[in-house]
Parts: structure tokens; sequence; C-alpha cells
């Protein structure tokens, strides 16, 4: 078996279900309509994003432990940062629409509306919560969870609009085994032509310079 296939298997359901509620609270989906095809109304969830997020998480980033750099996976306990933050909203009564009982054991994050799982990821960047109850490595280091949320926030945005969904049945493998296997659905969407040698670029305007007298001027 592909070690990429090995990994996938190993990824916890609760988180995999946790950050595919979160790429799909940031990037939804649009609504079916005649003007479109399928692939255009795509969200990140539908492009799988989530995935892209949970490798990125346990295979990007690293963290200062004692006196040096050491790789951590995050996956994890970022998905139980965004479900202890979806129970304090709860808590709270801040909640804008009743949590789905059916998906509260398979996360509190995935139990909850689109909308009241941005308000969870406002509440962690503006530092509205106890820091004694978020789980390690986010325990009282407010700092650390806001730069999370941050990279939460911008990382699904670069999955989505990168290339990744088209590596299709190689997107889990190293950036060395990935290849692409189709145009990228986001790139349709964002009507971006994709990689092409030679773009024009600005390299500045045409100008007039006269010399006159050992003096330079533009006109």
């Amino acid at each position: 078996m592909h070690p990429s296939a090995i990994y996938a298997a190993t990824v916890d359901s609760h988180t995999f279900a946790t950050f595919r509620a979160l790429v799909e609270a940031i990037i939804p989906d649009s609504p079916v309509s005649a003007t479109y095809s399928p692939e255009l109304t795509a969200g990140a969830a539908d492009l799988c994003i989530h995935e892209y997020m949970i490798w990125e998480l346990d295979h990007s980033l690293s963290l200062v432990l004692g006196f040096g750099l050491t790789d951590i996976p995050l996956s994890c306990s970022t998905a139980g940062l965004l479900n202890v933050g979806a129970v304090h909203l709860a808590a709270s009564r801040q909640l804008q629409h009743p949590p789905n009982p059916l998906l509260w054991e398979s996360g509190p994050f995935t139990a909850i509306s689109r909308n009241d799982r941005i308000s969870v990821l406002a509440m962690l960047e503006q530092g509205n919560i106890d820091p004694g109850v978020l789980p390690p490595p986010y325990r009282n280091d407010l700092g650390f969870t806001r730069y999370m949320i941050d990279f939460l926030n911008r990382q699904t945005m670069f999955g989505n609009y990168s290339e990744w969904s088209a590596y299709g049945t190689t997107r889990l493998r190293t950036p060395t085994e990935r290849r692409l296997e189709y145009f990228p659905v986001s790139w349709k969407q964002a009507e971006y032509p994709g990689v092409v040698p030679g773009y024009r670029a600005l390299l500045g305007y045409m100008l007039t310079i006269e010399r006159k007298g050992g003096e330079s001027t533009i006109v």
C-alpha cells in the first residue's frame, strides 16, 4: 500500500469531519443553476480541501520544543481547538442557529451552522475564551491560537485556488510524486487560464528623455 493511502486511512474520523466542516464554512458551494455547470458551483469541501488542510498541518508546520524545531502533527489538536470553541459558543448561548444533534458526537464544530463556525473562528482569533480550556499545544497560548486561526483561513484559500485538487489520486503523496490529472476546477471558477510561458508583464512605461547641455528631462 502506498504511504499516502496508509496516511489517509489513519486520519481520525472526528478530525476529518471537523476539517470538512471548516473548509465548507470558509468556501461554501454555490446553488446549482442552469447558468453554471455543477463543477463551477463546487466549494472547498467538494474539492477535498479538508484533506489538504489535514496533510499540511501534519507535515508542513514545526514547533519550537526545547532548543530546536520539532515536526508535530497538528491536525488532531487543531480539530480539538475548533470543537472546544464550538462548545464554548454553545454554552455561552451565542449560537445563531440550533446545532444538529445527530452530528454533535461527530464533533460540535461539525454540528453547528456555517455562520456559527465562522463565529467560532472569530472568537478564537479575538481571544474571547479562557485559554486554559484549550487543548495542547494551544492551552494558555492565545498568540499561537491566533496564528493558527489565521493559518486556517489563509491556507484554505490557498489550497482551494491552487492546483492541489487536480492532483487527483496523487494528491496525498509527497510533492515530488504528485501529478496533475486534470485542469483545476477552481481555476475554471476564477477564469484563470493556467500557467503559460511568456505571459506579458508590466516592465514600465514608454518615456521620452531629452538631453541638453548635460541635463536630462522626461517629457
